[in-house]
Order: structure tokens, then C-alpha cells, then sequence
């Protein structure tokens, strides 16, 4: 490896480090954040954990505890987690460069640095970066075992087990993969891929074996909470129960077509780039390159059918298309490029930043008070929400008598896992209590003014929104006045609270 090409991977990993640090604690935590939060706090405080398939797989959990202890809780604390796997998959590309060629190995990483949704799931406390991550690093670790022998296969089954301890998504993944190794193996005859599987699972049956008892120890081991819970050995019936109700009743559903606006307004470049390069490859691909197609492609098909409808699982369906647009650009920034093929990748990239930058700096929560929305940001916390949190935090500081604010309704999370160690009434107070904040619910504005007395300011405020995106009369023009300056075309709706105030001093 050249010294050029080892400092453009140093630049490339410490870039996407340092871009998904930057201001990582200012945006309010989403509910499922402050679930999550108060899942590890209460690992870390009461050494408890049992498995819900409502909140995923524990591995969140099991880290995020460790990092509350050494760097106490907080938003960035809360967030820390993603943004290493997140970092990681970035670099995860340069192990693959002898098989996709030093440029498109980099360029891999960086389509994996700026992809927005990439980018805003790896600042978020969820699990799809260390899904990414076990998902790319086991099938990693499965092409490279051809170079550096069967001693890699064993670690093949402890690294795909983290993405089945992290999140339920490993039993859509699954037969997806299935899938795209059945169409790898048809490239060179169905019988001879066939024969070929076998004769690789035989080969190699130890390895293989150590490998699903590696996988079979830590998801035991972790869904069992270190098998104080062994009810939950069980847990894949649990959870395929649980999800497949989730997509019958489609508890957060949507059209079958929701996710493709945002995959082609957010993720372009790697699906044009993938794409391009297997249409420019026709007849020529490669097994490795016939999988991603498939396996990206049934991706698209799999998660258009599920009833779930989240922008997080956009990652998901953009893996795939990765390596494939990765060997694209760097053909077209190589010396076989065309200037024209340059041209447009130029500014596929520049358009894909500029996602990037609106969606995770510019406006990463969404408000009434603001026109500007992003499709990839879903019900979130809203920037008012975090303003009384922050100035709850302040006032804990200052002598009071009593608990310091009280709340009631909607407005439990996430001010449950913000305001973990305050002095808080869960409820309206009672007559005579009398925090310096109150939050509840707009119908029991009466009982609240009745219980609180006089000494009060009242106000409105949006507690979370959402983007309601009616498309049934948007024009071309609208679309693309949204993409340059992120204005919605349609309103912003919200779930709103009241905030009763002391106007003592």
C-alpha cells in the first residue's frame, strides 16, 4: 500500500470520527432514545434487563451501560456507541481492497461517511450502525476467507450474532442472503453452485460447526441476560411472534412505495453508482458482485412489503448497493474516467452532502415554528422540548424545596431518562406541591390550574412533530424548492404539552 493511499484512509476514517462528533448532544433525544437511555440506566443502577422484542435486541444496552458509568449520561454519552460503528464501517472496506481494487475499497468508506442516512442513524441511539457493522464485518470476513484461510470462518459466527442481538431485522436479513447466494451460486449453472456450497460447508465443517456454536453462545448468553432469564431461550419465537403482529396491524404503516422517495431523494449516489456499474458489467459480474445486486434489490422489495414504515430502515436497503458504487467511482475518478462520468458523480456527491449537512446539522428536528423538514427525521422531539429540559437541569442546581418539576401525560419521555436524578413528581402534584415547572397533557389543563393555584405562567408548547407529508397535489417545482432549501411543502403536525411555570423567583 502506497503512503498516498494510507493517508487517504487515515483522512477519510479520522474525517467521519470527527464530522459525527461535532455537536452530537444538541438535538433532543427521540423517544426511542430516552427508551433506550433508561433501558441501560437501569442496567447500570439496578442490574436488571429482560428481553421486550418492542425495544430490540440487548446489545444496545450492554454498552451503553459501561459508557453511562465512565462518562455519565448525557445525550452524547447516549449516541457515543453508533458513531464508533458507524466509524468503523467506514474503515471496514480497506480490509476488502484486494477485492475490489484500492479505489473502490476507498471509495466504499466514503460513500459509507457522507451517505445521510448512514450518517444520521450513526448519531442516533439506535441500532442500525452496529447492524450495518456486524453485517458487513461477517460477510466481510466470509469473501476474505479465499486469502487468509479458514481460520477466519470461526469469527464469522460471533460477529453475525451481534446484529442478532442488536436488533429483530437479523430474521429479514436472513432469507435476503439466502436469496442473493442462491443467484450468486446460479452465475456459473444451479447444480454446479449447489455442489459448490456443499463442498465449501464440508470442507470446512469444523470451522463451520465452531462458528454456529460461537453464534448460538452469544445470543444465549445475551437474550438470557447471562442466563438469569433462561425463559427467554425462546427468544426467536418471541420476537418473530411479536414483529410479524407489528406488520399485520402495520402499527407504523404507510404506502408499500415509502421508502423509495426517500431512497431517491437521499441515497442517489449509491443506488445510481451500484447500478451503473452492474449495467456497465453486464455479462461480466462477478459472484461478490452478483450477491450485492440481489441482495440490494430483494432488499428494496422486502422492506416495500413489510408493514413497519420507519426512515431508519433505509440503511438497510442502501448496504448492499455500497461496494457495488464503491468500484463504480473509483473507476470514474480513476484514469479510466470520463470527464462527463466524473461530472455527474461530482455533483451526485456534492447533492448527497448537502443531505448530509441539512439532515444531521441543519434541521435534525422538526418543529412547527419552522417550515424546513426533512423526510428522514421521524416524529422527533422538538427543539422547544429540549429548551425546558435543559432549563429544568439549571434550575435543579439552584435551592429549592420540593420536587423541582412535575410531570403528566405524553410528556413522560423522554423528560423520564433527561431528568434521571432530579427531583421530579411523576403526575400532577398534589394541592399544596408546587414545582417550579409543570408539564401535562392540553386536557387536564383545569385539574392543573386547580392543583397548582396562582404564581403560574401557562404556554403551549410542541412536545414532538412530524413532517405530514401530503403528496397527492405536489408538484416537480415543490419537490425541488425542498431539496435546495429543505422547505416543506406540506405542514408540520405535532403532539403538543402545556408547561406551567413559576413566576416566583
Amino acid at each position: 500500500m502506497s503512503r498516498r493511499e494510507r493517508w487517504a484512509w487515515i483522512a477519510l476514517v479520522v474525517g467521519a470520527l470527527v464530522l459525527r462528533l461535532i455537536d452530537l448532544g444538541s438535538r433532543p433525544p427521540h423517544h426511542d432514545e430516552s427508551v433506550h437511555g433508561d433501558f441501560a440506566h437501569a442496567l447500570l443502577v439496578d442490574h436488571a434487563y429482560r428481553y421486550d422484542p418492542t425495544y430490540h435486541g440487548p446489545l444496545l444496552f450492554y454498552v451503553t451501560a459501561p459508557v453511562f458509568a465512565v462518562l455519565g449520561e448525557s445525550n452524547i454519552s447516549l449516541r457515543l456507541y453508533p458513531v464508533l460503528c458507524g466509524t468503523a464501517l467506514v474503515a471496514l472496506p480497506f480490509f476488502l481492497r484486494r477485492r475490489m481494487g484500492p479505489r473502490g475499497a476507498w471509495w466504499s468508506g466514503f460513500i459509507a461517511a457522507v451517505s445521510p442516512s448512514f450518517f444520521y442513524y450513526s448519531r442516533f441511539g439506535r441500532n442500525e450502525a452496529m447492524v450495518l457493522l456486524s453485517t458487513a464485518g461477517s460477510l466481510a470476513l466470509f469473501w476474505l476467507v479465499r486469502r487468509h484461510g479458514s481460520r477466519l470462518i470461526p469469527h464469522i459466527g460471533w460477529v453475525a450474532a451481534l446484529h442478532a442481538i442488536s436488533k429483530e431485522t437479523i430474521y429479514v436479513l436472513t432469507p435476503l442472503v439466502g436469496l442473493a447466494t442462491f443467484a450468486a451460486g446460479w452465475r456459473d449453472g444451479l447444480w454446479n453452485g449447489v455442489r459448490q456450497g456443499f463442498f465449501w460447508i464440508d470442507r470446512y465443517r469444523v470451522q463451520v460447526g465452531v462458528a454456529i456454536l460461537w453464534a448460538f453462545l452469544v445470543c444465549m448468553t445475551a437474550y438470557t441476560f447471562f442466563f438469569v432469564h433462561p425463559e427467554d431461550a425462546l427468544f426467536p419465537l418471541k420476537a418473530i411472534q411479536y414483529w410479524y403482529g407489528q406488520h399485520s396491524s402495520q402499527r407504523v404503516g404507510g404506502p408499500w412505495f415509502y421508502h423509495l422517495p426517500r431512497l431517491a431523494l437521499y441515497e442517489f449516489l449509491p443506488l445510481v453508482a451500484g447500478l451503473a456499474w452492474c449495467v456497465r458489467r453486464h455479462g461480466r459480474l462477478r459472484r461478490f458482485e452478483v450477491f450485492c445486486l440481489v441482495w440490494g434489490l430483494a432488499s428494496i422489495g422486502m422492506y416495500a412489503y413489510l408493514g413497519e414504515k420507519v426512515p431508519w430502515l433505509l440503511v438497510h436497503q442502501v448496504l448492499p448497493f455500497v461496494p457495488l458504487a464503491g468500484m463504480q467511482l473509483g473507476r470514474t475518478f480513476g484514469p479510466q474516467g470520463r470527464w462527463w462520468s466524473r461530472t455527474l458523480a461530482g455533483l451526485g456527491i456534492v447533492a448527497t452532502a448537502w443531505s448530509t449537512l441539512a439532515s444531521s446539522f441543519l434541521y435534525p428536528a422538526i418543529t412547527p415554528a419552522d417550515p424546513h423538514a426533512e423526510m428522514m427525521v421521524f416524529v422527533q422531539t422538538t427543539p422547544e422540548a429540549g429548551e425546558i429540559a435543559r432549563k429544568v437541569k439549571e434550575l435543579a442546581k439552584l435551592p429549592h424545596d420540593g420536587p423541582v418539576a412535575a410531570v403528566q401525560g405524553e410528556a413522560a419521555w423522554p423528560f423520564s431518562w433527561q431528568w434521571k436524578g432530579l427531583e421530579v413528581y411523576w403526575d400532577l402534584p398534589p394541592e399544596g406541591v408546587r414545582p417550579r415547572v409543570v408539564l401535562c397533557d392540553l386536557d387536564k389543563e383545569e385539574e392543573a390550574r386547580q392543583r397548582l393555584g396562582e404564581g403560574y405562567t401557562m404556554r403551549r408548547v410542541p412536545l414532538r412533530a412530524w413532517w405530514v407529508e401530503d403528496a397527492r397535489s405536489v408538484t416537480a417545482g415543490e419537490i425541488l424548492r425542498w431539496f435546495l432549501t429543505r422547505r416543506a411543502w406540506s405542514e408540520i403536525g405535532s403532539t403538543d404539552m402545556l408547561v406551567f411555570e413559576s413566576s416566583r423567583p
